[in-house]
């Protein structure tokens, strides 16, 4: 009992994560190559007629190359200017008008420096003033950041180190007026390094972010009183992209220390409005965030795993993502486009339009030809440019992903395996949770829900509006098939999604550590780990056929089938030696027997229970492998709480 149940909830995990809201939907206008340049493109930015400004390097020769900034017209169809900075720059700001601010950064490491930003004309011809700031000591990737408000005047926040004629240690919020003039000079008493700096758009309330290991913290300047307040945040955080709205509110993305990643939004007042936790990061960083005039934010993200939940996706589930949260912490939209070499930079205008610059396959096919050449292959990695604009009419994909139901990867599905489709208009808004006994398998249709696998249709075990859990038919052989969904006698678009002879996936409770059970029966965890010499079980899927074959969708009795794969589990060892671990330590890959790998019993036919020993598991967990036929081993890994030896 307490194996279906634990299994049912994992399942139901992501069901009901996340709350939509109607009345917004973006539209792809359309998609081109972007610029030529490895990928070097350290920002993005628009202006308030809708222009497009790239801070990239100059050419393909060198990582190091100098910096260029490239204004792009609004219809994306040409390169009104291009201007060579002569210096490295991974920082830049732009105001309405198109007035571009760049604060020079260093090319490696720690570096003494006399910081200076410089505006560029309005035609890009060359420097319209450029203001010195004083010596300040300053890292790559940690140094100094701009940003500007609506009036031209820009905000530098400056790394530990001295104004010119002072000694005072801190992070230093210099304002310079429209004119270049440094009008004002604020210290943040802190030692470590800014890693963002923002303002909102009349320039009254600007936050600072700045790295204190083992994370990093925020700090708001109190309007008019030049001292600075602390913002609460709820982890120990990592690689935040920050941004400040009309009214006030910072919001923050960014990660924690266990690779986690949240969205959260806090009044001047330092009140939480919301913290959103964003789900299947696979570990990435965080990506890229902006907000509009209505305070909407934008977010990108890159991974192997989908957010949750899916909402007008205007393309299938894949490596990169957008989602935008309202003011309110509801979702309006969260769509996937083909990016593939981490998250995309965006940049988005007042009136709800967005670019996205990032990565793609050599074999992208852009919509239009645009202004930068054609990839062709050489060196660097293409990148491609994306333009969005509200679009009522915009065509979604109402079935966007099929990920395996234990990770919610999205991978090759294998006969058998327990799988989750995600989407918008799937099944009835309040989700069913549908059953089964020995004499009756899982249903292929329940509440006006039907999937097939080219044309089989599928065991259904749980069906909602945006989520569908189900079960591949065994007789799916691939290499591709096609998934449709169908609700009240509807079909949505259909998925061309590959076939694998296993998709290993072990079922977890956090998304690392297993939903595992002690040799006692209880659940597996922190405070209950798995004492020495005892017996592990963790339950998985995606393990291929088992035999004798199975029905579709029924459950496994006595006497139990055997899978016909073979499946191991294996874990890195690092013996000590000479008494120091790490760094002279050797790891050995160790492969044990598993006591029991199999179909698991009384559960569904594609959910498999796998019983080894807990002395056979490195602290910290294991891999599961299966070996198919053609010689391909595939392995997941899986975390397990171990008491001390």
């Amino acid at each position: 009992m307490l194996r279906s149940t634990l299994l049912s909830l994992t399942l139901l995990s992501m069901a009901s994560a996340g709350q939509t809201a109607p009345g917004f939907l973006l539209g792809l206008d359309y998609s081109e190559w972007g610029p030529n340049s490895g990928l070097a493109a350290g920002q993005i930015a628009m202006d308030g007629a809708g222009a497009l400004y790239v801070l990239s390097a100059c050419t393909t020769s060198s990582d190091n190359s100098p910096s260029c900034v490239t204004k792009l017209s609004s219809d994306g169809n040409t390169i009104l200017w291009q201007y060579n900075l002569g210096l490295f720059a991974s920082t830049m700001a732009v105001d309405p008008e198109g007035g571009v601010y760049i604060v020079p950064q260093p090319t490696f490491g720690v570096q003494q420096v006399s910081l200076s930003v410089e505006k560029l004309t309005a035609d890009g011809t060359g420097v319209q003033w450029q203001t010195q700031l004083g010596t300040y000591a300053v890292q790559f990737g940690y140094s100094a950041f701009v940003t500007v408000d609506s009036s031209g005047r820009a905000f530098v926040a400056a790394g530990v180190g001295t104004l010119s004629g002072g000694s005072t240690a801190g992070i230093y919020l210099i304002r310079l007026s429209p004119a270049g003039a440094v009008d004002s000079t604020s210290i943040l008493a802190v030692t470590g390094w800014p890693t963002a700096v923002a303002v909102d758009p009349a320039g009254a309330d600007v936050v600072v972010a700045y790295e204190v290991f083992p994370g990093v913290s925020f700090a708001r300047l109190i309007p008019n009183s030049g001292t600075w307040a602390g913002v609460n945040l709820p982890h120990a955080i990592q690689n935040p992209a920050l941004a400040v709205a009309p009214n006030g509110d910072a919001v923050v993305y960014a990660g924690d220390l266990n690779a986690n990643s949240f969205l959260q939004r806090i009044d001047p007042a330092g009140n939480v409005v919301f913290s959103e936790a964003i789900a299947a990061t696979n570990g990435a960083a965080p990506g890229e965030l902006a907000l509009d005039a209505a305070g909407n934010a934008y977010i990108t993200g890159s991974s192997a795993n989908p957010i949750y939940p899916v909402k007008n996706s205007l393309a299938p589930c894949g490596l990169s993502w957008m989602s935008v949260f309202a003011p309110d912490g509801s979702i309006l939209q969260t769509t996937y486009l083909p990016f593939n070499a981490g998250p995309p930079l965006i940049a988005e205008s007042p009136n709800s339009s967005v670019f996205l610059l990032g990565g793609v396959d050599a074999s992208f096919a852009p919509a239009e030809a645009g202004p930068f050449p054609e990839f062709i292959n050489g060196t660097y990695e293409p990148s491609a440019v994306f333009h969005l604009s509200p679009n009522a009419h915009a065509r979604t994909f109402p079935l966007a992903c099929v990920s395996n139901a234990a990770t919610f990867a999205a991978g090759p599905v294998a006969p058998g395996e327990i799988v989750t489709l995600f989407g918008n208009g799937l099944g009835p808004q309040q989700g069913v949770q549908l059953s089964a006994t020995l004499q009756s398998p899982f249903p292929t249709q329940a509440e006006s829900v039907q999937v097939t696998f080219d044309g089989k249709p599928a065991p259904l075990l749980w069906v909602q509006d945006t989520q569908i859990n189900l079960v591949v038919p065994w007789s799916v052989a691939g290499p591709t098939t096609e998934v449709c969904a169908t609700y009240n006698n509807v079909q949505t678009n259909c998925l061309t999604w590959p076939v694998a002879e296993a998709s290993p996936a072990v079922f977890t409770v956090d998304g690392y550590y297993a939903a595992a059970l002690n040799q006692d029966g209880t659940l597996n965890s922190a405070t209950s780990p798995a004492p020495a010499h005892s017996i592990v079980s963790i339950f998985a899927t995606g393990l291929g056929p088992i035999g004798p074959p199975q029905a579709d969708g029924s459950l496994v009795g006595l006497p139990l089938p055997v899978n016909t794969l073979p499946v191991q589990v294996a874990t890195y060892f690092c013996p000590p030696i000479l008494g120091s671990w790490p760094p002279n330590c050797e790891l050995t890959l160790t492969v044990s027997n598993a006591i029991y790998a199999g179909p698991a019993p009384f559960l569904i036919a594609g959910a498999s229970q796998i019983n080894f020993n807990s002395d056979d598991i490195a602290p910290g967990g294991g891999y599961l492998a299966v070996e198919t036929p053609s010689g391909t081993v595939s392995s997941i890994y899986f975390g397990i709480h171990l008491a001390p030896q």
